[in-house]
Protein backbone atom coordinates (compact mmCIF):
# COMPACT_ATOMS: atom_id res chain seq x y z
CA UNK A 1 0.00 0.00 0.00
CA UNK A 2 1.07 3.44 -0.52
CA UNK A 3 1.69 5.53 1.94
CA UNK A 4 0.57 9.20 2.06
CA UNK A 5 2.92 11.78 2.14
CA UNK A 6 2.72 14.23 5.12
CA UNK A 7 1.61 17.67 5.00
CA UNK A 8 4.41 20.36 4.33
CA UNK A 9 4.67 22.47 7.64
CA UNK A 10 4.53 25.80 5.78
CA UNK A 11 1.14 24.17 4.10
CA UNK A 12 0.02 23.47 7.78
CA UNK A 13 0.34 27.10 8.73
CA UNK A 14 -0.48 28.82 5.90
CA UNK A 15 -3.90 26.46 6.43
CA UNK A 16 -4.10 27.16 10.17
CA UNK A 17 -3.79 31.02 9.37
CA UNK A 18 -6.55 30.79 6.97
CA UNK A 19 -8.76 28.88 8.90
CA UNK A 20 -8.47 31.58 12.12
CA UNK A 21 -8.63 33.79 9.31
CA UNK A 22 -12.10 32.88 7.91
CA UNK A 23 -13.64 31.39 11.86
CA UNK A 24 -14.70 34.89 12.91
CA UNK A 25 -16.18 36.50 9.80
CA UNK A 26 -18.20 32.87 9.98
CA UNK A 27 -19.07 33.01 13.66
CA UNK A 28 -20.75 36.68 12.22
CA UNK A 29 -23.45 35.03 10.66
CA UNK A 30 -26.66 34.50 12.50
CA UNK A 31 -28.80 31.56 11.32
CA UNK A 32 -31.48 34.64 9.83
CA UNK A 33 -28.80 35.31 7.25
CA UNK A 34 -28.09 31.91 6.17
CA UNK A 35 -31.80 31.13 5.96
CA UNK A 36 -31.74 34.57 3.76
CA UNK A 37 -28.96 33.76 1.39
CA UNK A 38 -30.19 30.20 0.76
CA UNK A 39 -33.99 30.58 0.66
CA UNK A 40 -34.00 31.42 -2.77
CA UNK A 41 -32.44 27.43 -3.69
CA UNK A 42 -35.86 25.18 -2.94
CA UNK A 43 -38.03 27.96 -4.95
CA UNK A 44 -35.18 27.25 -8.04
CA UNK A 45 -35.58 23.59 -7.36
CA UNK A 46 -39.53 23.84 -7.47
CA UNK A 47 -39.82 25.85 -10.43
CA UNK A 48 -36.80 23.47 -12.14
CA UNK A 49 -39.34 20.91 -11.46
CA UNK A 50 -42.44 22.19 -13.00
CA UNK A 51 -40.37 22.46 -16.08
CA UNK A 52 -39.11 18.82 -15.98
CA UNK A 53 -42.71 17.73 -15.59
CA UNK A 54 -43.69 19.73 -18.16
CA UNK A 55 -41.41 18.85 -20.60
CA UNK A 56 -41.89 14.91 -19.54
CA UNK A 57 -45.52 15.08 -20.12
CA UNK A 58 -45.23 16.61 -23.55
CA UNK A 59 -42.64 13.47 -24.42
CA UNK A 60 -45.38 11.49 -23.29
CA UNK A 61 -48.20 12.87 -24.93
CA UNK A 62 -46.43 12.70 -28.28
CA UNK A 63 -45.87 9.02 -27.24
CA UNK A 64 -49.60 8.79 -26.34
CA UNK A 65 -50.75 10.06 -29.88
CA UNK A 66 -48.80 8.01 -31.97
CA UNK A 67 -49.48 4.66 -29.90
CA UNK A 68 -52.92 5.71 -30.17
CA UNK A 69 -52.83 6.10 -34.03
CA UNK A 70 -51.25 2.73 -34.30
CA UNK A 71 -53.47 0.95 -32.53
CA UNK A 72 -56.55 2.63 -33.14
CA UNK A 73 -55.44 1.99 -37.25
CA UNK A 74 -57.08 -1.63 -37.84
CA UNK A 75 -59.60 -0.65 -35.16
CA UNK A 76 -61.11 2.02 -37.37
CA UNK A 77 -60.46 0.35 -40.43
CA UNK A 78 -62.61 -2.10 -39.61
CA UNK A 79 -65.64 -0.48 -38.49
CA UNK A 80 -65.47 1.54 -41.41
CA UNK A 81 -65.48 -1.10 -43.82
CA UNK A 82 -68.69 -2.52 -41.72
CA UNK A 83 -70.82 0.62 -42.14
CA UNK A 84 -69.59 0.57 -46.17
CA UNK A 85 -67.69 3.84 -45.88
CA UNK A 86 -64.72 1.98 -48.09
CA UNK A 87 -62.34 5.66 -47.94
CA UNK A 88 -60.73 4.41 -44.94
CA UNK A 89 -57.37 5.21 -46.28
CA UNK A 90 -58.37 8.86 -47.19
CA UNK A 91 -59.67 9.20 -43.41
CA UNK A 92 -56.89 7.29 -41.60
CA UNK A 93 -53.77 8.83 -44.44
CA UNK A 94 -51.48 11.28 -42.73
CA UNK A 95 -52.81 14.48 -42.30
CA UNK A 96 -56.47 13.57 -42.52
CA UNK A 97 -58.94 13.51 -39.43
CA UNK A 98 -57.91 11.64 -37.28
CA UNK A 99 -54.24 12.41 -37.65
CA UNK A 100 -55.11 16.26 -37.09
CA UNK A 101 -57.13 15.67 -34.19
CA UNK A 102 -54.51 14.09 -32.39
CA UNK A 103 -51.72 16.33 -33.48
CA UNK A 104 -54.36 19.57 -31.76
CA UNK A 105 -54.15 17.91 -28.74
CA UNK A 106 -50.63 17.35 -28.80
CA UNK A 107 -50.16 21.28 -29.88
CA UNK A 108 -52.13 22.13 -27.27
CA UNK A 109 -50.12 20.23 -24.82
CA UNK A 110 -47.16 21.15 -26.09
CA UNK A 111 -48.09 25.13 -26.44
CA UNK A 112 -49.48 24.68 -22.30
CA UNK A 113 -45.63 23.46 -21.53
CA UNK A 114 -43.79 26.01 -23.38
CA UNK A 115 -45.94 29.08 -21.45
CA UNK A 116 -44.75 26.95 -18.47
CA UNK A 117 -41.45 26.61 -19.39
CA UNK A 118 -41.03 30.95 -20.10
CA UNK A 119 -43.48 31.65 -16.79
CA UNK A 120 -40.70 29.63 -14.85
CA UNK A 121 -37.78 31.17 -16.36
CA UNK A 122 -39.34 34.35 -16.21
CA UNK A 123 -40.18 33.76 -12.25
CA UNK A 124 -36.45 32.98 -11.84
CA UNK A 125 -34.99 35.67 -12.97
CA UNK A 126 -36.82 37.96 -11.16
CA UNK A 127 -36.28 35.97 -8.01
CA UNK A 128 -32.87 36.15 -8.61
CA UNK A 129 -32.59 39.67 -9.55
CA UNK A 130 -34.93 40.43 -5.88
CA UNK A 131 -32.43 38.25 -4.28
CA UNK A 132 -29.30 39.64 -5.43
CA UNK A 133 -30.91 43.63 -5.02
CA UNK A 134 -31.44 42.65 -1.58
CA UNK A 135 -27.89 41.16 -1.11
CA UNK A 136 -26.53 44.34 -2.68
CA UNK A 137 -29.16 46.72 -0.08
CA UNK A 138 -27.73 44.58 2.72
CA UNK A 139 -24.02 44.77 1.74
CA UNK A 140 -24.24 48.49 1.14
CA UNK A 141 -26.26 48.86 5.18
CA UNK A 142 -22.81 46.87 6.70
CA UNK A 143 -20.28 48.76 4.21
CA UNK A 144 -18.97 52.16 3.38
CA UNK A 145 -19.83 53.13 0.10
CA UNK A 146 -16.21 54.75 -1.31
CA UNK A 147 -14.09 52.36 0.20
CA UNK A 148 -16.62 49.07 0.56
CA UNK A 149 -15.03 48.56 4.20
CA UNK A 150 -16.81 47.74 6.86
CA UNK A 151 -18.45 50.84 8.97
CA UNK A 152 -19.12 51.66 11.80
CA UNK A 153 -22.28 49.44 12.60
CA UNK A 154 -20.22 46.33 11.57
CA UNK A 155 -17.80 47.29 13.63
CA UNK A 156 -20.26 47.61 16.53
CA UNK A 157 -21.36 44.25 15.57
CA UNK A 158 -17.86 42.42 15.31
CA UNK A 159 -17.28 43.65 18.73
CA UNK A 160 -20.18 42.09 20.59
CA UNK A 161 -19.11 39.13 19.22
CA UNK A 162 -15.62 38.78 20.21
CA UNK A 163 -17.03 36.96 23.22
CA UNK A 164 -13.92 38.20 25.88
CA UNK A 165 -11.30 36.78 23.68
CA UNK A 166 -8.73 39.77 23.93
CA UNK A 167 -8.55 42.20 20.88
CA UNK A 168 -6.71 45.97 19.96
CA UNK A 169 -8.57 48.39 18.20
CA UNK A 170 -6.45 50.92 16.36
CA UNK A 171 -8.03 54.05 15.74
CA UNK A 172 -6.09 56.21 12.82
CA UNK A 173 -6.90 59.16 11.33
CA UNK A 174 -5.22 60.75 8.35
CA UNK A 175 -2.41 63.59 9.21
CA UNK A 176 -3.16 67.11 7.33
CA UNK A 177 -6.13 65.84 5.24
CA UNK A 178 -8.02 68.76 5.43
CA UNK A 179 -4.93 70.24 3.28
CA UNK A 180 -5.56 67.78 0.50
CA UNK A 181 -9.45 68.80 0.27
CA UNK A 182 -8.09 72.51 0.14
CA UNK A 183 -5.79 72.02 -2.44
CA UNK A 184 -6.84 69.51 -4.93
CA UNK A 185 -10.70 69.11 -4.14
CA UNK A 186 -12.77 66.43 -2.75
CA UNK A 187 -12.86 64.33 -6.00
CA UNK A 188 -8.67 64.05 -5.51
CA UNK A 189 -9.58 63.43 -1.96
CA UNK A 190 -12.00 60.44 -2.66
CA UNK A 191 -9.18 58.86 -4.53
CA UNK A 192 -6.52 59.13 -1.66
CA UNK A 193 -9.21 57.74 0.61
CA UNK A 194 -9.72 55.09 -1.64
CA UNK A 195 -6.32 54.47 -2.38
CA UNK A 196 -5.24 54.22 1.96
CA UNK A 197 -8.32 52.31 2.62
CA UNK A 198 -6.82 49.23 -0.33
CA UNK A 199 -3.57 49.42 1.53
CA UNK A 200 -4.87 49.24 4.69
CA UNK A 201 -6.78 46.43 3.54
CA UNK A 202 -3.74 44.40 2.38
CA UNK A 203 -1.54 45.38 5.29
CA UNK A 204 -3.79 44.58 8.14
CA UNK A 205 -5.05 41.22 6.30
CA UNK A 206 -1.43 39.73 6.22
CA UNK A 207 -0.94 40.68 10.09
CA UNK A 208 -4.99 39.02 11.20
CA UNK A 209 -6.29 42.80 10.92
CA UNK A 210 -9.91 43.83 10.44
CA UNK A 211 -10.35 47.44 8.43
CA UNK A 212 -13.16 49.45 9.19
CA UNK A 213 -13.69 53.10 8.31
CA UNK A 214 -15.59 55.43 10.55
CA UNK A 215 -15.92 58.68 8.48
CA UNK A 216 -13.96 60.90 6.52
CA UNK A 217 -10.09 60.37 6.83
CA UNK A 218 -11.21 57.92 10.26
CA UNK A 219 -10.43 54.42 9.70
CA UNK A 220 -10.54 51.39 12.54
CA UNK A 221 -8.21 48.16 12.58
CA UNK A 222 -9.39 45.75 14.52
CA UNK A 223 -5.97 43.36 15.46
CA UNK A 224 -6.07 39.80 17.36
CA UNK A 225 -3.28 40.75 19.28
CA UNK A 226 -2.42 42.27 22.61
CA UNK A 227 -1.08 45.77 22.83
CA UNK A 228 1.83 44.77 24.21
CA UNK A 229 2.55 41.47 21.84
CA UNK A 230 5.38 41.41 19.41
CA UNK A 231 2.84 40.94 16.12
CA UNK A 232 1.08 43.67 17.06
CA UNK A 233 4.73 45.71 16.91
CA UNK A 234 4.94 44.16 13.66
CA UNK A 235 2.04 45.37 12.69
CA UNK A 236 2.02 48.65 13.01
CA UNK A 237 5.83 48.71 11.69
CA UNK A 238 4.15 47.43 8.84
CA UNK A 239 1.64 49.72 8.27
CA UNK A 240 3.66 52.54 8.59
CA UNK A 241 6.15 51.77 6.30
CA UNK A 242 3.33 50.82 4.06
CA UNK A 243 1.77 54.58 4.40
CA UNK A 244 5.37 55.99 3.55
CA UNK A 245 4.69 55.84 -0.05
CA UNK A 246 3.15 58.87 -1.59
CA UNK A 247 -0.10 58.90 -3.40
CA UNK A 248 -0.61 59.85 -6.79
CA UNK A 249 -3.53 60.79 -8.81
CA UNK A 250 -3.41 63.18 -11.89
CA UNK A 251 0.15 64.45 -11.47
CA UNK A 252 -0.30 65.38 -7.89
CA UNK A 253 1.68 63.59 -5.30
CA UNK A 254 0.94 63.93 -1.65
CA UNK A 255 2.88 62.33 1.24
CA UNK A 256 0.97 61.49 4.27
CA UNK A 257 0.88 59.60 7.47
CA UNK A 258 -1.38 58.41 10.06
CA UNK A 259 -2.09 59.21 13.27
CA UNK A 260 -3.32 56.44 15.86
CA UNK A 261 -4.43 55.55 18.84
CA UNK A 262 -5.03 51.96 20.42
CA UNK A 263 -7.64 50.48 23.13
CA UNK A 264 -7.31 47.20 24.20
CA UNK A 265 -10.48 44.94 24.64
CA UNK A 266 -11.73 43.94 26.91
CA UNK A 267 -9.50 45.81 29.26
CA UNK A 268 -9.90 49.07 27.97
CA UNK A 269 -14.20 48.54 27.23
CA UNK A 270 -16.43 45.74 26.73
CA UNK A 271 -18.32 47.17 23.77
CA UNK A 272 -17.49 49.35 20.55
CA UNK A 273 -18.43 53.07 21.99
CA UNK A 274 -16.19 52.63 24.47
CA UNK A 275 -13.29 51.32 23.09
CA UNK A 276 -13.55 54.13 20.38
CA UNK A 277 -14.10 56.38 23.00
CA UNK A 278 -10.73 55.62 24.44
CA UNK A 279 -9.16 54.89 21.29
CA UNK A 280 -10.08 58.66 20.09
CA UNK A 281 -8.53 60.20 23.37
CA UNK A 282 -4.96 58.28 22.79
CA UNK A 283 -5.28 59.39 18.91
CA UNK A 284 -5.98 62.89 20.02
CA UNK A 285 -2.93 62.82 22.34
CA UNK A 286 -1.37 61.58 19.32
CA UNK A 287 -2.25 64.52 17.37
CA UNK A 288 -1.14 67.12 19.96
CA UNK A 289 2.33 65.29 19.45
CA UNK A 290 2.53 66.03 16.23
CA UNK A 291 1.09 63.30 14.28
CA UNK A 292 2.33 59.63 12.76
CA UNK A 293 2.90 58.19 15.92
CA UNK A 294 0.80 55.88 18.08
CA UNK A 295 -0.10 56.19 21.86
CA UNK A 296 -1.95 53.72 23.84
CA UNK A 297 -4.69 54.40 26.00
CA UNK A 298 -4.31 55.15 29.38
CA UNK A 299 -6.88 56.33 32.36
CA UNK A 300 -4.84 59.27 32.36
CA UNK A 301 -5.55 59.87 28.66
CA UNK A 302 -9.24 59.95 29.25
CA UNK A 303 -9.47 61.96 32.02
CA UNK A 304 -7.40 64.96 29.91
CA UNK A 305 -9.50 64.59 27.48
CA UNK A 306 -12.87 64.53 29.57
CA UNK A 307 -11.31 67.79 31.36
CA UNK A 308 -10.63 69.68 28.24
CA UNK A 309 -14.08 69.29 27.22
CA UNK A 310 -15.27 70.64 30.64
CA UNK A 311 -12.33 73.41 30.22
CA UNK A 312 -13.94 74.25 26.83
CA UNK A 313 -17.75 74.71 28.42
CA UNK A 314 -16.39 76.43 30.82
CA UNK A 315 -14.19 79.14 28.74
CA UNK A 316 -17.40 79.38 27.21
CA UNK A 317 -19.59 80.75 29.93
CA UNK A 318 -16.09 82.74 31.13
CA UNK A 319 -17.12 85.16 28.27
CA UNK A 320 -20.46 85.36 29.53
CA UNK A 321 -19.63 85.79 32.93
CA UNK A 322 -17.13 88.26 32.53
CA UNK A 323 -14.28 85.99 34.22
CA UNK A 324 -11.71 87.32 32.05
CA UNK A 325 -9.39 89.82 33.20
CA UNK A 326 -6.80 92.04 31.31
CA UNK A 327 -2.90 92.26 32.03
CA UNK A 328 -1.02 94.40 30.65
CA UNK A 329 2.98 94.16 30.80
CA UNK A 330 5.27 96.86 30.19
CA UNK A 331 8.15 97.22 27.53
CA UNK A 332 10.96 99.78 28.53
CA UNK A 333 13.05 101.72 25.28
CA UNK A 334 16.90 100.38 26.20
CA UNK A 335 17.89 103.89 25.01
CA UNK A 336 16.74 105.98 27.78
CA UNK A 337 15.18 102.81 30.09
CA UNK A 338 11.61 104.91 29.45
CA UNK A 339 8.37 103.32 29.43
CA UNK A 340 7.44 103.17 25.88
CA UNK A 341 4.04 100.92 25.99
CA UNK A 342 2.57 97.67 27.00
CA UNK A 343 1.87 94.16 25.62
CA UNK A 344 -1.71 93.10 26.35
CA UNK A 345 -2.30 89.52 28.43
CA UNK A 346 -5.67 87.57 28.97
CA UNK A 347 -6.21 85.80 31.97
CA UNK A 348 -8.90 83.44 33.39
CA UNK A 349 -9.89 83.59 36.56
CA UNK A 350 -12.06 80.91 37.65
CA UNK A 351 -13.01 79.94 41.27
CA UNK A 352 -10.82 82.69 42.72
CA UNK A 353 -7.44 81.26 40.70
CA UNK A 354 -6.07 82.47 37.97
CA UNK A 355 -6.12 79.90 35.07
CA UNK A 356 -2.63 79.46 33.33
CA UNK A 357 -2.74 80.43 29.93
CA UNK A 358 -1.02 77.75 28.38
CA UNK A 359 -4.17 75.71 29.56
CA UNK A 360 -6.77 77.55 28.21
CA UNK A 361 -5.51 79.69 25.20
CA UNK A 362 -4.34 76.17 23.45
CA UNK A 363 -8.46 75.08 23.86
CA UNK A 364 -9.36 78.59 22.62
CA UNK A 365 -7.76 77.68 19.76
CA UNK A 366 -8.68 74.57 18.43
CA UNK A 367 -12.23 75.53 19.64
CA UNK A 368 -12.65 78.31 17.70
CA UNK A 369 -13.45 80.61 21.11
CA UNK A 370 -9.94 82.33 20.49
CA UNK A 371 -11.61 84.70 17.67
CA UNK A 372 -14.28 85.96 20.50
CA UNK A 373 -11.55 85.91 22.99
CA UNK A 374 -9.55 88.14 20.78
CA UNK A 375 -12.59 90.33 20.24
CA UNK A 376 -12.64 91.04 23.67
CA UNK A 377 -9.32 91.82 24.78
CA UNK A 378 -9.47 94.02 21.50
CA UNK A 379 -11.86 96.52 23.04
CA UNK A 380 -10.61 95.65 26.40
CA UNK A 381 -7.25 97.55 25.01
CA UNK A 382 -8.54 100.20 23.54
CA UNK A 383 -10.63 100.98 26.70
CA UNK A 384 -7.01 100.82 28.32
CA UNK A 385 -5.71 103.39 25.46
CA UNK A 386 -8.25 105.93 26.68
CA UNK A 387 -7.13 105.59 30.35
CA UNK A 388 -3.52 105.57 29.87
CA UNK A 389 -4.50 108.84 27.77
CA UNK A 390 -5.97 110.55 30.30
CA UNK A 391 -3.80 109.41 32.73
CA UNK A 392 -0.40 110.17 31.24
CA UNK A 393 -1.45 113.29 28.92
CA UNK A 394 0.26 111.28 26.32
CA UNK A 395 0.03 108.43 23.90
CA UNK A 396 1.02 104.81 24.69
CA UNK A 397 0.89 102.08 22.34
CA UNK A 398 -0.90 98.83 23.77
CA UNK A 399 0.02 95.74 21.34
CA UNK A 400 -2.37 92.81 21.37
CA UNK A 401 -1.60 88.94 20.02
CA UNK A 402 -3.42 88.52 17.07
CA UNK A 403 -4.11 84.63 16.75
CA UNK A 404 -3.69 82.97 13.31
CA UNK A 405 -7.21 82.08 13.68
CA UNK A 406 -8.46 85.62 14.36
CA UNK A 407 -6.20 87.11 11.77
CA UNK A 408 -7.35 84.54 8.80
CA UNK A 409 -10.86 85.34 9.66
CA UNK A 410 -12.67 86.87 6.41
CA UNK A 411 -13.77 89.87 8.76
CA UNK A 412 -10.85 90.35 10.20
CA UNK A 413 -10.56 93.88 8.70
CA UNK A 414 -14.20 95.21 8.99
CA UNK A 415 -14.01 94.22 12.37
CA UNK A 416 -10.87 96.35 13.18
CA UNK A 417 -12.73 99.22 11.13
CA UNK A 418 -15.51 98.95 13.19
CA UNK A 419 -13.65 98.31 16.52
CA UNK A 420 -11.37 102.30 15.13
CA UNK A 421 -14.52 103.67 14.71
CA UNK A 422 -17.04 102.46 17.44
CA UNK A 423 -13.57 103.40 20.48
CA UNK A 424 -12.34 106.73 18.86
CA UNK A 425 -8.86 105.87 19.40
CA UNK A 426 -5.88 107.16 17.81
CA UNK A 427 -5.33 104.22 15.60
CA UNK A 428 -0.69 104.05 16.18
CA UNK A 429 -1.59 103.04 19.58
CA UNK A 430 -2.75 99.77 18.89
CA UNK A 431 -0.12 97.58 17.84
CA UNK A 432 -1.20 94.11 16.54
CA UNK A 433 1.24 90.94 17.09
CA UNK A 434 0.78 88.82 14.55
CA UNK A 435 2.90 85.66 14.19
CA UNK A 436 4.89 84.08 11.52
CA UNK A 437 3.01 80.96 10.98
CA UNK A 438 0.08 82.99 10.02
CA UNK A 439 1.24 85.63 7.66
CA UNK A 440 3.31 82.74 6.12
CA UNK A 441 0.12 80.71 5.53
CA UNK A 442 -1.23 82.69 3.12
CA UNK A 443 1.30 84.56 1.89
CA UNK A 444 -0.19 87.09 -0.89
CA UNK A 445 -3.25 87.41 0.90
CA UNK A 446 -1.98 88.40 4.03
CA UNK A 447 0.78 91.10 2.46
CA UNK A 448 -2.58 92.75 1.74
CA UNK A 449 -4.31 92.82 4.26
CA UNK A 450 -1.10 93.96 6.67
CA UNK A 451 -1.43 96.88 3.93
CA UNK A 452 -4.46 97.47 4.23
CA UNK A 453 -4.30 97.58 8.26
CA UNK A 454 -1.55 99.65 8.18
CA UNK A 455 -3.53 102.12 5.96
CA UNK A 456 -5.92 102.39 8.80
CA UNK A 457 -2.98 104.08 11.16
CA UNK A 458 -2.48 100.47 13.06
CA UNK A 459 1.01 99.70 14.34
CA UNK A 460 2.01 95.97 12.95
CA UNK A 461 4.77 93.77 14.78
CA UNK A 462 5.94 90.32 14.10
CA UNK A 463 5.80 88.21 17.39
CA UNK A 464 8.26 85.02 18.45
CA UNK A 465 10.42 86.06 15.18
CA UNK A 466 12.71 83.13 14.27
CA UNK A 467 11.23 80.58 15.77
CA UNK A 468 8.68 80.19 12.28
CA UNK A 469 9.58 79.64 8.41
CA UNK A 470 11.10 83.02 8.05
CA UNK A 471 11.03 84.15 4.49
CA UNK A 472 13.31 87.08 3.95
CA UNK A 473 12.07 87.99 0.65
CA UNK A 474 8.62 88.34 2.44
CA UNK A 475 9.52 90.07 5.23
CA UNK A 476 11.05 92.88 3.14
CA UNK A 477 7.13 93.08 1.79
CA UNK A 478 5.80 93.11 5.03
CA UNK A 479 4.35 97.09 6.16
CA UNK A 480 5.68 96.35 9.97
CA UNK A 481 7.03 98.30 12.77
CA UNK A 482 8.97 95.97 14.61
CA UNK A 483 10.27 92.42 15.07
CA UNK A 484 9.82 90.48 18.62
CA UNK A 485 12.73 88.26 19.46
CA UNK A 486 11.50 85.22 20.85
CA UNK A 487 11.96 84.50 24.61
CA UNK A 488 13.44 80.47 23.31
CA UNK A 489 16.76 82.80 22.47
CA UNK A 490 16.95 85.45 25.41
CA UNK A 491 16.96 82.65 27.99
CA UNK A 492 19.94 81.08 27.36
CA UNK A 493 21.45 84.76 25.99
CA UNK A 494 25.90 84.45 26.82
CA UNK A 495 28.58 86.09 25.17
CA UNK A 496 29.90 84.23 21.92
CA UNK A 497 26.66 81.92 22.02
CA UNK A 498 24.59 80.67 19.02
CA UNK A 499 21.62 82.40 20.68
CA UNK A 500 23.69 85.67 20.86
CA UNK A 501 24.56 85.40 17.39
CA UNK A 502 20.82 84.65 16.41
CA UNK A 503 19.71 87.97 18.44
CA UNK A 504 22.43 89.76 16.85
CA UNK A 505 21.18 88.68 13.32
CA UNK A 506 17.72 89.63 14.39
CA UNK A 507 18.41 92.94 15.69
CA UNK A 508 20.73 93.56 12.55
CA UNK A 509 18.59 92.23 9.61
CA UNK A 510 15.77 94.70 11.30
CA UNK A 511 17.96 97.79 11.76
CA UNK A 512 18.82 97.41 7.90
CA UNK A 513 15.23 97.28 7.14
CA UNK A 514 14.43 100.21 9.27
CA UNK A 515 12.57 98.27 11.81
CA UNK A 516 12.89 98.20 15.54
CA UNK A 517 13.40 94.83 17.71
CA UNK A 518 12.17 93.80 20.86
CA UNK A 519 12.99 91.15 22.84
CA UNK A 520 10.93 89.42 25.36
CA UNK A 521 11.92 87.16 28.36
CA UNK A 522 14.00 89.49 30.08
CA UNK A 523 14.20 88.64 33.63
CA UNK A 524 18.41 89.85 34.71
CA UNK A 525 20.41 92.39 34.30
CA UNK A 526 22.96 90.69 32.54
CA UNK A 527 20.41 89.45 29.70
CA UNK A 528 19.15 93.59 29.76
CA UNK A 529 23.18 94.72 29.09
CA UNK A 530 23.45 91.91 26.62
CA UNK A 531 20.61 93.05 24.67
CA UNK A 532 21.37 96.39 24.76
CA UNK A 533 25.08 95.73 23.91
CA UNK A 534 23.89 94.16 20.76
CA UNK A 535 21.81 97.29 20.08
CA UNK A 536 17.92 95.57 20.87
CA UNK A 537 15.19 98.70 20.86
CA UNK A 538 13.10 98.12 23.54
CA UNK A 539 12.84 95.15 26.47
CA UNK A 540 9.57 93.07 27.94
CA UNK A 541 9.78 90.74 30.93
CA UNK A 542 10.12 90.87 34.48
CA UNK A 543 13.37 91.98 35.06
CA UNK A 544 11.06 95.27 33.98
CA UNK A 545 7.65 94.59 35.27
CA UNK A 546 5.28 91.42 35.45
CA UNK A 547 2.02 91.78 34.25
CA UNK A 548 -0.28 93.87 35.74
CA UNK A 549 -4.19 93.85 36.17
CA UNK A 550 -5.88 97.77 36.43
CA UNK A 551 -5.19 98.57 39.90
CA UNK A 552 -1.80 98.09 39.89
CA UNK A 553 -1.31 99.71 36.35
CA UNK A 554 -2.34 102.69 37.34
CA UNK A 555 0.19 102.87 40.48
CA UNK A 556 2.93 101.53 37.96
CA UNK A 557 2.75 104.43 35.42
CA UNK A 558 2.35 106.83 38.07
CA UNK A 559 5.55 105.56 39.30
CA UNK A 560 7.44 105.90 36.16
CA UNK A 561 6.09 109.34 35.54
CA UNK A 562 7.49 110.29 38.46
CA UNK A 563 11.24 108.92 37.90
CA UNK A 564 10.94 109.85 34.47
CA UNK A 565 10.62 113.86 35.35
CA UNK A 566 12.83 113.52 38.22
CA UNK A 567 15.55 112.21 35.75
Amino acid sequence: MQQTQAMPRRWKDSLRSLVTAIAPAAQEISLRQRLARHSRWPIYLLLTLVVACGASLSMVMQNTVENIRHAADPLVHWTLNGMGMHDVTELLREGGMVDLNLNRIARLVHWFNLLALATALFMMYHIRARFRSEYALAHQAAHDPLTGLAHRRSLEHRVLHLRGRSHTLVLGSVDRFERVIGAYGHEFADAMITDIAFRLRSIAGAYHGEVFRLDGANFVILYRHHADSEDFSRALVALQAGMQRPFSCRAHEVYSNLSLGAAEYPRHGGDAVQLLRNADAALQSARAQGGNMLVAYSEALNAEAVARVELEAQLVHALERNELELHLQPQQSLQDGSLVGFEALVRWRRHGQLVPPGDFIPVAEESGLVIAIGEWVLERACAQIHALRNLSGRDMVVAVNISARHFGHPDFLARMQALLARTGINPACLELEITEGAVMEHTEAAVQLLHELRALGLKLSIDDFGTGYSSLAYLKRFPIDKLKVDRSFVSQLRPNSQDAAIVQAVIGLGHTLDIKVIAEGVETVQQREWLKRLGCDEIQGYFYSRPLAEPQLLGFVIGQMREEAAA
